[in-house]
């Protein structure tokens, strides 16, 4: 059975010299009480250094938040490991749906969980139940700060987060639904529980731009929600990632994008008449 000193929180940050975000991080629980793996993207004059055993602090000269993701993943310590940003407030209890969810599934590796937004509403389409397997929709949709695996099983498969995506990187988005599709295709077991862990007060940049598109796309014309789209886009790179791998020049991963941009634009021109016919009131 999984305990409270089995968990630990690999967390994103860049240029800190100081532990006052970890405070705001963990409002609701003592951050001394929890094993922490900081990776601070930083420069030499502005190093951040721990005095606190249960804290343990890498700085990293790299830039890019899939190399900390990596470096966080090959330096962790612990059985279970969350992946996280600095700009999430961690709930109360949230340890508790972690060890409940791995103790009464010894067979999963992992598990994606739901945050909240700023506002305290789900910024997505979760599932209302407890899933034993991620849908193809579940793993598009999937968010970094929404998981948690079994250190071995992720380490056992080698997969690493493919550092030509997210933040930082040549390709800023794409990267969390990527390595969750990598996850499961080498063969790890990942479910859904329906239980919020924490609070994110801010989208990814990768999360921003396509639900940005999304959003310019629906909101005139009202028909796709801006979830689907930015479902398509996640489709979108695994795709041409998995099938041409060729396509992620940068230059060709743009023009597909604008295809798909049009796409969805000459569908909400087609779509809302036949809207409008069907729902003269709507």
């Amino acid at each position: 059975m999984y305990q409270k000193s089995d968990i630990q929180i690999l967390i994103a940050t860049m240029n800190r010299t100081n532990f006052d975000f970890l405070k705001a991080m963990f409002v609701f629980s003592d951050f001394s009480t929890l094993n922490l793996l900081v990776i601070n993207q930083t420069t030499s004059d502005r190093l951040l250094q721990s005095n606190f055993e249960n804290v343990e602090v890498i700085n990293s000269f790299d830039k890019g938040l899939s190399k900390s993701r990596n470096l966080a993943l090959q330096k962790a310590s612990k059985d279970l490991i969350i992946l996280t940003d600095d700009d999430v407030v961690f709930q109360s209890g949230f340890d508790d749906f972690v060890l409940n969810a791995f103790n009464s599934n010894p067979n999963h590796d992992g598990f994606r969980f739901q945050y909240e937004n700023e506002n305290g509403n789900l910024p997505k389409i979760y599932p209302k139940r407890f899933l034993s397997k991620l849908s193809n929709f579940e793993i598009l949709n999937s968010s970094s700060v929404e998981l948690v695996f079994k250190k071995d099983s992720i380490k056992s498969k080698g997969v690493l987060f493919d550092e030509n995506f997210g933040l930082g990187s040549k390709f800023y988005m794409g990267e969390e639904a990527i390595f969750v599709s990598d996850v499961i295709k080498k063969g790890l077991n990942i479910g859904f529980v329906p239980k919020t862990i924490l609070i994110h007060y801010h989208l990814s940049t990768g999360e921003k731009t396509i639900f940005s598109i999304g959003t310019m796309v629906s909101k005139p014309f009202g028909i796709i929600p801006p979830v689907i789209i930015s479902t398509a886009s996640n489709l979108l790179i695994i795709f041409l990632k998995g099938l041409v791998p060729a396509a992620m020049d940068p230059m060709i991963l743009n023009f597909w994008f604008i295809f798909l941009f049009i796409f969805f634009v000459s569908f909400e021109l087609i779509a809302k008449p036949s809207k409008a016919a069907l729902f003269p009131d709507g």
